[in-house]
């Protein structure tokens, strides 16, 4: 019972279960589609990177908020810069209610941004990929089937958010793991019976609007139905005051992290041949799946460290912190290792339409992950109070990839990607993080006592 109330572990079975939706289904996908639907599937997943960062900005400045007005703060402004009042360490309902609000408000303009962002990207990225392709149609009625869900999902995301910064990740999480396996079996399923993209889109969103719901049946059963009953569509200024600049200022440090990988992928699909670009999103996807598993030791506490931030607890904060980075890259590393010596047999065995990228390639790039991940990690501490560090770095990266990537991206071939998506990062963070990580765990001019 002890493990069906841990919040790390529920979120590793809710991670495994996305990764054995890959499992399950990917063999399917790989030996029934051809190479232009197979590098249309995996194009689907980058092309909500823009709106997928802003609600990660926002998924991630609010429950941290949400878990500040949980210890009864007064207000909401990033705790770090020693202005915000703790107040009496009971739930402040009334400056939780102003969040919860504005957050649905910001839903709202988030999804539609993103439909048009993700439009404009596909307009470019397709083109290459449906180049002579005689079923266009179908590809395209998919994406819209994609992004008309996905438009939903974003608008009504406070439902989840609202939960996790209230502590109740572990019961989030257990329902995830319900429709991953149900989104698992319904994609299995589809591709079994000989489903094409548009009805393997349909199955698999279907399920992702069913979480969306139950997120929203959630909130009646936890404290006593009292967020349920809250306006979800009421802007506050001041709320937005508090948390304006964790939001762009960790938009423009996600866009930098996600951005030096999705923009690179996306030209990428633009000068390889379909072949090499369907390989290299598959590996990019695995790689993805990796990092997102093993960063879950720490992910999951994230709400309880927000909670130590608040109330000045360092000497858990710091612990707690060591133990988690140290699980997580642990666990990155076994990943890329284990995926090294497995997978190019594994597609071997299931007659997979497309071949895994050369070893030599997997391993740089899971080199070059581990040590982003650190700083990614590093870059978390001071995250967790809300104050967002190295974030002009990791965009000026973002944007020189993409310049490496269409100056030299047809010189280095498959490399190229992998290459210009990391390096510029590593160089330009330095040892920043590290520096910055240091002085709020206690041990430099920045300590939060």
């Amino acid at each position: 019972m002890c493990l069906w109330h841990s919040p790390t572990f529920t979120t590793w079975g809710n991670y495994a279960v996305q990764s054995l939706r890959l499992i399950v289904v990917t063999p399917f996908l790989l030996n029934r589609f051809n190479e232009t639907e197979i590098a249309a599937w995996y194009l689907f997943a980058s092309l909500n990177f823009f709106g997928t960062i802003l609600a990660q900005r926002f998924g991630l400045t609010f429950s941290r908020m949400f878990s500040f007005a949980m210890g009864g703060a007064q207000d909401l402004s990033p705790v770090l810069t020693g202005t915000s009042d703790l107040g009496d360490q009971r739930p402040n309902w009334s400056v939780f209610e102003r969040a919860y609000g504005t957050l649905g408000f910001l839903n709202l303009l988030l999804g539609w941004f993103n439909v048009l962002a993700a439009l404009g990207m596909a307009w470019y990225g397709l083109s290459n990929i449906l180049e002579g392709y005689g079923d266009k149609g179908v590809i395209w009625c998919a994406f819209a089937l994609m992004q008309g869900t996905s438009l939903l999902s974003f608008m009504f995301q406070h439902f989840q958010i609202a939960l996790i910064g209230m502590n109740y990740v572990a019961l989030v999480n257990r329902w995830g793991v319900f429709f991953g396996l149900a989104s698992c079996v319904s994609g299995a399923l589809c591709l079994s019976v000989g489903g094409g993209l548009l009805l393997l889109v349909l199955a698999m969103q279907c399920i992702l609007l069913c979480g969306v719901y139950m997120n929203w049946r959630l909130l009646h059963l936890v404290e006593a139905g009292r967020v349920i009953h809250f306006r979800s569509l009421k802007f506050d200024r001041e709320v937005l005051y508090w948390a304006w600049q964790p939001i762009w200022k960790g938009f423009v440090g996600q866009f930098g992290l996600m951005g030096s990988v999705q923009l690179t992928a996306l030209i990428y699909t633009s000068i390889g041949s379909k072949l090499e670009v369907a390989s290299f999103l598959f590996a990019l996807r695995m790689m993805q799946t990796i990092t997102q598993i093993a960063q879950a030791p720490f992910s999951s506490v994230q709400p309880l460290m927000a909670r130590m931030v608040s109330t000045r607890d360092l000497s858990a904060f710091r612990l707690l912190v060591r133990q988690r980075i140290v699980y997580a890259l642990s666990l990155t590393l076994a990943g890329v290792l284990s995926c090294a010596v497995a997978l190019p047999d594994i597609l071997g065995l299931i007659d997979a339409q497309i071949e895994f990228i050369p070893i030599s390639a997997w391993l740089i790039f899971g080199g070059l992950s581990i040590v982003v991940r650190l700083d990614v990690l590093l870059c978390a501490v001071s995250a967790t109070g809300n104050q967002i560090v190295c974030y002009w770095e990791m965009a000026i990266s973002a944007i020189l990839s993409a310049v490496l990537m269409l100056c030299f991206g047809d010189i280095f071939g498959i490399y190229a990607p992998i290459l210009f998506s990391t390096i510029p990062l590593i160089l330009l963070l330095n040892f920043r993080p590290y520096y910055n990580a240091r002085g709020i765990l206690g041990y430099g001019a920045h300590s939060i006592e």
